[in-house]
């Protein structure tokens, strides 16, 4: 009798501790994810941060004293005015680039017979780079800037058998001793030079009669005008500029904004720190708990198996000890 209460005892016993076990460890399957996850979310703080339109407005690259070229104090952009609040200079090397440049050339007192050249050598600046390059370019226009009389045309004249009765200009003959003057329309048709461009307002002899080659020759002087213009012919193509070390002024403008303005504020720039905890959702969570799942159930199986070695272990001493008693 003693036998069966003091098993009957253990076996309460080790049955209660195996319920309060398996219970416990059942407890912990399942409010173990909600511990760990139920209370963790996904955090994100937004901070919105009110900003004013901002305008950067840079120069042009320059070499030289940056004076004539800092910001101005206010600029208007899409019908709104902004203020200078920054401005800074920067150290920069320019980009070589290929662009396009004209330069012109003023040629005076250009005459009829003159020709005016095709291409020429002229010099392309940079004022802001303060660069000069001389290259060749063609033309590209022609201006006549203004017409006007020159008055100091003059050419030579040669006339040979001067002893004669006539003597020959061209194919016409001219009476010897008569004023070379009444003939100045003829001098101009033998030298292909049209009346509207040259007059002739006199003809001087310039020395006596010589002998030339066993004709009588005698030398004359013709002066008299001539309508020239000025050109300014215009050369253009294009140009590779280098590469030089140059500065940029950078300005930094804000919107004004007056002071009774009741309009809706406008944010625009917004910085977002999010802080992620795990949650139910999402694959990382769910193969998380699956795994936790695996690792308690895997614990519950080894520790039934010790508790049932212990039981078994305890009831073989329970035994063996009611049988040295009953002996």
């Amino acid at each position: 009798m003693i036998r069966i209460c003091r098993l009957t005892k253990l076996s309460m016993t080790t049955n209660k501790f195996i319920i309060n076990t398996v219970f416990f460890i059942f407890l912990s399957l399942i409010t173990g994810p909600v511990l760990s996850y139920g209370a963790e979310e996904s955090i994100e703080i937004r901070k919105s941060i009110r900003s004013d339109d901002v305008l950067t407005v840079e120069s042009p690259a320059f070499v030289g004293s940056p004076k004539e070229y800092a910001p101005l104090e206010t600029v208007m952009k899409e019908g709104k005015k902004y203020h200078l609040t920054n401005s800074e200079i920067l150290d920069i090397f320019t980009v070589e680039k290929t662009e396009y440049s004209e330069s012109s050339i003023l040629y005076e007192g250009v005459e009829y017979i003159d020709r005016m050249p095709e291409t020429a050598w002229v010099q392309i600046i940079n004022e802001d780079l303060k660069l000069k390059q001389t290259v060749e370019l063609p033309v590209v226009s022609q201006v006549e800037e203004c017409f006007y009389w020159d008055y100091d045309f003059t050419f030579p004249i040669e006339v040979s058998g001067c002893q004669e009765d006539t003597y020959l200009l061209g194919d016409r003959d001219i009476p010897n001793g008569v004023p070379l003057i009444d003939y100045a329309e003829e001098f101009l048709k033998y030298l292909n030079l049209p009346g509207d461009y040259y007059q002739i307002t006199s003809i001087v002899w310039t020395g006596e009669p010589v002998e030339r080659n066993g004709d009588m020759v005698r030398n004359a002087q013709a002066r008299g005008k001539k309508l020239v213009k000025n050109i300014r012919a215009v050369y253009g193509g294009e140009v590779t500029v280098p590469s030089v070390k140059a500065q940029i002024y950078r300005g930094i403008y804000e919107e004004d904004r007056p002071e009774n303005q009741t309009d809706p504020l406008i944010y625009k720039n917004r910085e977002i720190a999010a802080y992620e905890r795990q949650a139910w959702n999402g694959y990382r969570k769910i193969v998380r708990y699956i795994i936790t799942i695996t690792i308690t159930l895997t614990v519950l199986l080894l520790l039934l198996i010790v508790i049932l070695i212990l039981h078994k272990k305890k009831k073989a001493e329970s035994e063996s000890e009611s049988d040295s008693q009953l002996d």
